[in-house]
């Protein structure tokens, strides 16, 4: 139920309840569904960095695992589409759902895996100018908080379900100051969390821990990649549920449902 006026505050305080009420086991159907392909993304990543100027002299190399990423990446927006219908549900009934969040219809994953592929597109081809990118993720978290409003296959009506939401979009960039931050101390962990590892496993007789010290050094551009996936993985689920959240908070302001919550808690009170 919607429990207070739209805001921010709101919108990341119910989410982090929803998550709470989903956690087991909708949040590891997300986590599972989302490693593949951010592993992935960390090997291209780093085979096309260290390639460099030669990455041209194995395209088929670097196709294979384009390829490798592309399943990896349905897998994974499947997975948040599950995740986004069990927040959705938790919010509803107050509950974590049972088998009804696997039941995703097969136009709203169509709808949203193509909004998922242009934002990504768009993304990488704009990466130079972080604006763009940052628009870009604003843009997926608002296609996977509309997802389901998408109920038939469509080219056009995707954008204009997160078109409708643009009269509160200074929540939208509020959401995403605060996941920008959060994915900054999200990453801090994950670095400090691969030390304090190495560090207890140093006093294993036998480890070879030389060898996992140059591995886990702040130099190592594949290390680093990796906490950045770790701290993409670790926000995910909050962000997701928070732009679920602030579709459902928005939508019932305007049809009103958010007066007949109220006066159902008060008759009920």
């Amino acid at each position: 139920m919607i429990r207070a006026p739209l805001s921010t505050t709101s919108v990341l305080d119910e989410a982090a309840d929803s998550v709470r009420t989903v956690a087991s086991p909708w949040a590891a159907v997300l986590i599972l569904t989302s490693l593949p392909y951010r592993f992935a993304q960390v090997v291209f990543t780093e085979r096309l960095l260290r390639l460099g100027a030669d990455a041209s002299r194995y395209v088929n190399y670097l196709s294979f695992l384009a390829t490798l990423s592309m399943f990896a990446f349905v897998l994974s927006r499947w997975g948040r589409l599950v995740f986004a219908r069990a927040v959705r549900l938790a919010i509803e009934n107050g509950e974590s759902p049972g088998r009804e969040a696997w039941h995703i219809k097969p136009a709203v994953f169509l709808n949203y895996l193509y909004m998922s592929a242009f934002t990504e597109l768009v993304s990488i081809a704009t990466m130079v100018t972080c604006l763009a990118s940052v628009c870009c993720t604003m843009l997926a978290g608002l296609a996977i908080g509309t997802a389901e409003l998408n109920d038939h296959p469509s080219i056009v009506a995707p954008f204009r379900s997160v078109a409708k939401y643009r009269k509160t979009f200074r929540i939208v960039i509020a959401l995403m100051l605060v996941f920008g931050c959060a994915l900054a101390v999200a990453a801090i962990n994950v670095g400090v969390a691969f030390g304090i590892g190495l560090w207890l496993a140093k006093s294993i007789q036998g480890w070879d821990a030389a060898r996992w010290t140059l591995l886990l050094d702040s130099n190592n551009r594949r290390f680093m990649l990796v906490i950045i996936a770790g701290a993409v993985i670790a926000v995910e689920p909050f962000w997701i549920a928070a732009h679920v959240t602030f579709v459902r908070k928005t939508g019932a302001e305007q049809t009103g449902d958010d007066l007949r919550a109220w006066f159902e808690e008060l008759r009920d009170a």
